[in-house]
């Protein structure tokens, strides 16, 4: 992503390349019926150039330079640099009438994350729209990252769509920074073992052990702060064909709900489609037979079908750490699973469960 407090040189003044050409003539002291004779061009066409109603072709470029001594490319850049900003001027006129647009997005929050610069007008608002969603104009910001029917996610889920949106980009960098193996499906699953039992490691040392076990089975794994009205709790795209991109958010707090959110995930990456761009929000709701799917892997990935029995036989705190340290995985997530089933109340035992936070809140 481009640092946020570049600036592409813009000139202040549209200059035809033909105003160039002028200058030349007159200095020169050469007409422009002379000039189309020593060119071989017509007299019309010079006319159109000086007057900026032509462009500068390369052939014609070439003959300016074998008249003029001034080498082709620089006719060229001028005439380059002409078109390039009388285009930006007739874009900017079709952009005033789709500023609106703006105001589909969290502005404030894309400019405190350093995504966009701070603008007074909508316009420039919208234009570093486009370039931080890396669109070329508002038709396709609608068409790439506004139409709900880009994603799977559940009826009830009411996110908003420009926070949405926000939040994967964003998280779409970050995962293009991270450097991965082609993936490899049976190496996935054979590292979810590894992953899974990191989340018995305390505070947050299990982070780093975690981005490297993903990168390295093809997995770009970006845990990503959600944006306000976002209401998500992980995503998973394919980047490229060998390379898959799964986000989460903390949006919860909870380690079980973290590492649910993990390997419900993961089962999008294993066994759904790359053409898709899940969305979670709560472990459930996008089509019902993908996330039951999703729900049952991250289960049975967590704790195995076979040992789920011994569940209500957990009567006691020192049970419930005796368990997940057999299991190899956070008491927290022995907890979670509990209260999820009605085997416990919500509040119970809720001390077990972690909470993650990021560095600055």
């Amino acid at each position: 992503m481009r640092p946020a407090d570049s600036r592409l040189y813009e000139p202040a003044e549209i200059i035809p390349p033909g105003e160039t050409l002028a200058e030349w003539l007159d200095r020169e002291d050469m007409t422009q019926t002379e000039f189309a004779r020593r060119t071989s061009l017509t007299l019309k066409h010079i006319n159109k150039v000086v007057k900026g109603a032509a462009g500068i072709s390369p052939e014609v470029a070439l003959a300016f330079e074998r008249v003029t001594s001034i080498p082709a490319r620089y006719w060229a850049q001028l005439d380059a640099n002409y078109q390039t900003a009388k285009q930006r001027t007739l874009e900017a006129e079709e952009l005033r009438h789709r500023v609106d647009l703006v105001d589909k997005f969290p502005i404030k929050e894309l400019e405190r994350r350093k995504c966009i610069q701070h603008k007074a007008s909508k316009l420039d608002r919208l234009k570093e729209l486009l370039r931080f969603f890396g669109v070329a104009n508002p038709d396709a910001l609608e068409e790439v990252w506004l139409r709900p029917a880009l994603y799977r996610r559940s009826r009830a889920f009411e996110a908003d769509e420009g926070a949405l949106a926000s939040w994967l980009r964003l998280g779409e960098l970050e995962a293009s920074k991270v450097k991965t193996v082609p993936f490899d499906a049976a190496a996935c699953r054979e590292a979810m073992e590894r992953m899974r039992r990191l989340s018995a490691l305390p505070g947050i040392e299990w982070v780093e052990p975690l981005l490297h076990e993903c990168a390295s089975v093809g997995i770009a794994l970006v845990i990503l702060r959600e944006f306000p009205k976002c209401r998500v709790n992980g995503a998973t795209r394919w980047l490229s064909p060998d390379k898959a991109m799964v986000i989460l958010s903390l949006r919860h707090r909870r380690n079980d709900i973290f590492w649910f959110t993990l390997f419900h995930e993961f089962c999008h990456v294993l066994r759904h489609s790359k053409r898709e761009t899940f969305i979670d929000t709560k472990g459930s709701g996008i089509v019902k037979e993908l996330e039951d799917d999703a729900n049952t892997f991250a289960s049975r990935v967590l704790i195995p079908l076979q040992l789920t029995g011994k569940l209500p036989d957990l009567t006691t705190v020192e049970d419930v750490e005796r368990f997940a340290r057999q299991l190899g995985v956070a008491p927290g997530i022995v907890v979670g699973r509990m209260q999820h089933d009605g085997l416990i109340p919500h509040n119970k035992w809720a001390t077990l469960i972690e909470r993650y936070r990021f560095a600055d809140d």
